[in-house]
């Protein structure tokens, strides 16, 4: 049984019959495909204006000359979000270094671990989730997927890093500091998953 990261957090952050319902959703939605990966041609341009130096225009070039967006309806979302995406960048130092991943696993859950960034900002080592979506990221979001990244990627993250998630659309870097006691809330999350898993 695998799941993504975001998969995982989506479950935990929903409560009563939402959580049963995405179980299913989950269980029933076949192989990952690319086409399905809504946000992924801009996911990959900022990955790569980082990681093969190319900068900060690169990221609206290449949505701009990838599609025809006559007909394709990601190109608001695409333009607000680059927008935002180099409006958080301004000014900051960024140097890139492989985030790396990883999968967690209990029992018959296996969860792919997997920041898009690994960077130096100003200086300080943070290993950076991206997170696209329009509501707001809640703190409890951010919690289980620092929590998650730290539990799995703790010791092959360079000295002094930082988990991150990039609230993109409102420009803000959640870095939240470690909660030792999560580590029970996410297992016993994962627990429940397998469970619901196998009933639906």
């Amino acid at each position: 049984m695998k799941i993504s990261l975001t998969d995982f957090v989506d479950f935990v952050t929903r409560s009563g019959l939402p959580k049963l319902t995405l179980v299913r959703q989950l269980k029933h939605r076949g192989e990952y495909n690319t086409l399905r990966d809504f946000y992924r041609p801009l996911r990959e341009a900022m990955i790569r204006a980082h990681a093969d130096a190319l900068g900060k225009r690169h990221v609206p070039a290449s949505i701009a000359g990838a599609w025809d967006w006559g007909v394709d309806r990601r190109r608001r979302h695409f333009e607000e979000l680059a927008r935002a995406y180099l409006g958080w960048w301004g000014r900051k130092r960024l140097t890139w270094f492989e985030p790396g991943w990883d999968v967690l696993e209990l029992g018959a859950l296996s969860m792919s671990i997997n920041p898009e960034l690994g960077l130096r900002i100003d200086g300080r080592p943070t290993m950076v989730k991206l997170y696209f979506k329009e509501r707001p990221l809640s703190h409890k979001y951010a919690d289980i997927v620092t929590k998650l990244m730290e539990m799995s990627l703790g010791e092959q993250a360079p000295a002094g890093a930082q988990m991150a998630v990039l609230d993109i659309r409102r420009r803000n870097l959640h870095c939240r500091a470690p909660k030792p006691h999560l580590e029970a809330l996410v297992r016993g999350e994962m627990a429940a998953l397998t469970t619901m898993w196998s009933r639906v």
